[in-house]
């Protein structure tokens, strides 16, 4: 019998364990890239950090599930005779159509030794009927990498987006920069996210401010970032730009996300490109959506790198 109940902190060991059971081998980078197999005790937590996010050690898990439980998203584990043996992780969002009200399932983990025995199906179904509840108007999933998955479950397919690159430079745009200093997700609740969906945008709003979540560690507090709020031709938007961690980026690379009350426009993106030159970067690194492509400019670098939305209504 699978019972599936709201996590809570005593949760956050077997947590671990769940995410740890899908690492094949523990390694650690050496100065010249390498992988070097070392011993998960030997591991820094930045170390096993990299393995696959917070939930690869009980410090940083802990951290961020304390970060969920206190607001920022809906963590539940999926147990057979007391024992949680799968994870989930969900995001309330409001958006502008297409997406609206919904509930964006970011994660979903079984354990490895424990597969095929309905833990993820049990999850799937609380999450769907919790939406219900709240009154959401469909469940998306922002990367679908497990698709079978999700088409068994009835979402499908509904876009794609790929990963762009673009570069920093000085353009003809009259705006206003400032420091953004509000860090409630109301900020942005209701508009649009052009720019940056690698997850929802919620999960991304959350993802701003590394001194709630990153547990202390130099490596992820020491991340140079800049949230702005920008104001250009009668749109405001609020960008946030964090130096590039990706494994082909360069010297000089920003990794932007962007939400604004309206659709991207020309005078906001040549505003992104100004502002970026004039703060030190030399490229930006983005996410957009296949059927807001066309609206940026031929200078874009398209990347290999994309994801599919999937979506079920309600």
């Amino acid at each position: 019998m699978i019972n599936v109940r709201l996590a809570t902190l005593a949760d956050t060991a077997a947590i671990t364990e769940i995410h740890k059971s899908d690492v094949p081998q523990w390694e650690r980078i050496g100065a010249d890239g390498s992988s070097i197999p070392t011993p998960y005790e030997s591991l820094s937590l930045f170390e096993r950090w990299q393995h696959g996010g917070p939930w690869l050690s009980i410090e940083t898990c802990a951290v961020h599930l304390h970060r969920l439980l206190a607001g920022a998203g809906i963590a539940l584990v999926a147990e057979i005779d007391g024992e949680v043996l799968a994870e989930a992780e969900v995001y309330e969002n409001d958006e502008m159509p297409p997406y609206g009200h919904y509930l964006d399932l970011a994660v979903i983990a079984v354990r490895s030794d424990r597969q095929r025995e309905g833990l993820g199906t049990a999850l799937i179904n609380y999450i769907i009927d919790m939406a219900r509840l709240m009154k959401c108007e469909r469940v998306t999933v922002t990367n679908a990498a497990a698709r079978d998955f999700y088409v068994a479950h009835r979402f499908r397919h509904v876009r794609s987006g790929h990963a762009i690159r673009f570069s920093a430079q000085e353009g003809r745009a009259m705006y206003q920069a400032t420091q953004l200093t509000d860090r409630s997700y109301e900020t942005i609740k209701g508009w649009h996210m052009p720019l940056g969906r690698y997850n929802s945008s919620h999960q991304e709003w959350d993802r701003l401010f590394p001194q709630q979540w990153a547990a202390g560690i130099p490596e992820l507090i020491n991340i140079g970032s800049a949230q702005v709020k920008l104001s250009v031709a009668g749109q405001n938007a609020i960008l946030a730009v964090r130096d590039s961690d990706e494994i082909d980026s360069q010297p000089g690379d920003g990794r932007l996300v962007c939400w604004s009350p309206k659709p991207l426009s020309m005078p906001l993106f040549t505003a992104i490109r100004d502002w970026a030159h004039r703060n030190g970067y030399r490229h930006l690194v983005s996410y957009v959506m296949d059927n807001d492509a066309s609206l940026l400019p031929q200078d874009i670098q398209h990347l290999n790198y994309t994801q599919e939305f999937f979506e079920l209504v309600l």
